[in-house]
């Protein structure tokens, strides 16, 4: 079983509108908000651009909301590096919850300084 199409849409809206607000008016020096679809969630990443280009020259993880079907509730990623190699480990704060909207308000205010950094 995977999460429905309606809770997916939302989970996609929710975030093309972070990425929007957070992105209009925002300094090309700071980076770009931009998501992924992954199976059953998103991935959340910092595009970043040289200032006199219009394409990213690289890409950081910032996030991943994952549905855990067997537990139906909204898991909250960040990246963790060991080594070269990118993990997804949980996010301390608030690594779960039933409500998409405390996550993605979570992921917006960055209360922790360690998303939008």
């Amino acid at each position: 079983m995977s999460v429905s199409q309606m809770a997916t849409s939302r989970l996609y809206k929710l975030v093309e509108s972070l990425c929007s607000k957070r992105n209009v008016n925002l300094p090309v020096e700071l980076g770009k908000c931009l998501y992924e679809p992954v199976e059953n969630g998103v991935e959340l990443y910092l595009a970043h651009f040289l200032l006199d280009s219009q394409h990213s020259e690289y890409t950081s993880p910032i996030a991943r909301i994952i549905f855990n079907v067997n537990v139906q509730t909204w898991c909250f990623y960040v990246p963790n590096y060991q080594g070269e190699e990118l993990k997804w480990v949980p996010y301390e704060k608030l690594p779960y919850s039933v409500s998409l909207e405390a996550l993605i308000t979570e992921l917006e205010s960055d209360p922790q300084a360690c998303f939008w950094v």
